[in-house]
């Protein structure tokens, strides 16, 4: 994972080129047949459109990969702890630290200590956060659809199969 300025930056995208910039740079592109049967080099321009797609429509809702997966994470498991969630998104401890801070200062989660565990803290989510991901749940449902254009529901299924095996053994 890249070192970022702050922290919080580990989990958010950075903007892709710009559809226009991508036609424009597509005839040079287009000499490089020998990166055709790369995954890795195809795994990077998927996550480029992903992202761009991503930003594009959460932007007016400031979410980003990170924020949003804690916040689904969260409402999955409102008795999950910190390291737990940090360990589910692939995020270092501190990073996920800084997130759910920045979180509940938007008031978006709240911690409560755990009985069993005076250590720990359990997550839930605000009515403010579970506002935001109602809103959030239908700008992704559009995503989704988008992203998996010219996927049927068979090939859709074996693409996420076929991830989850690469992510789970890399």
């Amino acid at each position: 994972m890249p070192i970022a300025a702050r922290p919080d930056e580990a989990v958010r995208p950075r903007p892709a080129a710009s559809g226009a910039a991508r036609r424009a740079a597509a005839p040079v592109a287009e000499q490089y047949t020998a990166l055709d049967d790369r995954l890795g080099y195809w795994l990077r321009l998927a996550q480029m459109a992903a992202f761009e797609a991503f930003n594009d429509a959460m932007a007016p809702l400031d979410l980003t990969p990170g924020r949003l997966g804690a916040l689904l994470l969260i409402e999955a498991s409102p008795n999950a702890h910190q390291s737990a969630l940090a360990e589910a998104l692939r995020v270092k401890p501190p990073n996920m630290a800084v997130l759910l801070a920045r979180l509940e200062q938007d008031g978006l989660i709240r911690r409560e200590g755990d009985p069993a565990n005076r250590r720990a803290n359990m997550l839930r989510l605000t009515p403010a956060g579970r506002a935001l991901l109602r809103r959030a749940r239908k700008v992704e449902a559009a995503l989704e659809v988008k992203l998996s254009a010219g996927l049927d529901d068979k090939e859709r299924a074996a693409l996420i199969a076929a991830l989850r095996r690469i992510a789970e053994t890399s």
